[in-house]
């Protein structure tokens, strides 16, 4: 059994809903962020640069047991191992896959991290720097609202890791902002679409 070392974020709920869509069994083991578990040596051994989640596969390729961490990661193994059904098909798929994969990943996140840092943690609130990084929140939001005018999941017609990748990001990321995802209404659409899965549901959920 997979063992799934979590908190309940936005990561967390990416790798869970993969665990879930693919039917794998799995154990989840609680990652204490305020006690900086995630910081010592123990938990750096799984993801070297103190991040969760993590899984731990004792039944790997070839049957050894391997460590895996960073969400894209998980996400791609996690399908792999359960016969690759959420995985992209082809050059053209894949490099769709990739491309947008990659923005989730550093631009999507990135601005999210830098308004949230900015708008809660800062001990001092500067103007600029939170409505430049709210401006950049909008402009990742409004380029995947585009991309979903024509499709009803990222890459298509079908449910793949992209979308556990990036669902968190409209259900809970997205609704920090004012207005939330009125202004994307190709998001509010996706987020109610998806969201009916029982797979992303349960991934969702946190236990």
């Amino acid at each position: 059994m997979i063992q799934f070392h979590t908190v309940n974020t936005a990561n967390g709920q990416k790798a869970r809903i993969v665990l879930e869509e693919t039917g794998l069994a799995y154990a989840i083991t609680p990652v204490d962020l305020l006690s900086g578990e995630h910081k010592l040596a123990p938990y750096k051994a799984l993801s070297p640069f103190g991040k969760a989640p993590a899984i731990v596969d004792p039944d790997g390729p070839g049957g050894a047991p391997i460590v895996v961490s960073e969400t894209l990661a998980i996400a791609w193994y996690l399908a792999e191992k359960a016969g690759g059904a959420l995985l992209p098909k082809g050059p053209a798929e894949q490099a769709q896959f990739l491309m947008w994969a990659s923005a989730v990943s550093s631009s999507v996140a990135g601005a999210f991290t830098n308004q949230f840092v900015a708008t809660y943690l800062a001990p001092e609130k500067t103007p600029w720097l939170i409505e430049r990084s709210i401006a950049d929140c909008h402009e990742q939001l409004a380029a995947f609202d585009a991309r979903l005018s024509t499709r009803d999941y990222m890459l298509g017609e079908r449910f793949t890791i992209l979308d556990a990748l990036f669902f968190p990001v409209v259900a809970n990321s997205a609704k920090r902002l004012e207005g939330g995802l009125s202004p994307y209404p190709n998001l509010a659409r996706y987020e109610a679409f998806v969201g009916a899965r029982a797979g992303v549901q349960r991934g969702m959920a946190y236990g």
